[in-house]
């Protein structure tokens, strides 16, 4: 991981959207370029981030999915800010959008289709070994060539086999727990995804 200095990262800032922050700082930057930059702080110094950054597990797990063919951001470099410490990803953004952002903007999609390609995605995802626990609506890509793709990956893990049942079972309640997502979604779509935990 390269140093990021003070004056770099102020310069990023100057010019910078922040997407997502809170009391202890950014934690979400869109660059001008259109390049994101996303920071992770220490919760601990007896953590385990502190030998394996979050924004190195965020880099691995892109390595991982894109050699599973799955979308995701594509990771330009691994920073270490200090004063406070943060761990920073830079990356380009997975275009695309959001299942959260379709469903709550367009009442004319074919609810049966498209929830019967994602239940076949995560079908796919939980096969390849991909367990992620922070699945949801908002972390669902559909990118411009009609494909899904993942985003907000640092909580993730790709165990390299098939996920146990009860692996599947956890990841799903994951993504049915956000009830605003489901609110507009017709209450059998939930059917297509009983297979995935079996």
């Amino acid at each position: 991981m390269q140093v990021l200095s003070r004056e770099k990262y102020a310069a990023w800032c100057a010019d910078a959207q922040v997407l997502e922050k809170d009391r202890y700082g950014e934690k979400v930057l869109h660059l001008a370029d259109g390049t994101f930059l996303k920071l992770f702080r220490r919760k601990s110094w007896l953590s385990k981030t502190a030998f394996y950054p979050p924004a190195k597990r965020f880099a691995d797990n892109a390595d991982a999915l894109q050699k599973l063919g799955i979308p995701c951001p594509k990771v330009i470099q691994l920073y270490r800010l200090s004063e406070p410490y943060r761990s920073v990803v830079h990356y380009h953004p997975l275009e695309g959008v959001t299942l959260r952002q379709l469903l709550s903007n367009d009442e004319h999609i074919d609810q049966l289709k498209l929830f019967a390609r994602l239940a076949e995605f995560i079908t796919r995802l939980h096969d390849s070994g991909v367990y992620f626990r922070s699945l949801h609506m908002g972390n669902i890509i559909l990118t411009p060539d009609d494909r899904f793709g993942l985003i907000d990956i640092s909580d993730m893990r790709c165990l390299g086999r098939s996920l146990s049942r009860s692996m599947r079972k956890r990841n799903l309640q994951h993504l049915t727990r956000y009830g605003d997502d489901w609110a507009h979604v017709d209450p059998d779509i939930g059917t297509l995804f009983l297979f995935n935990t079996r």
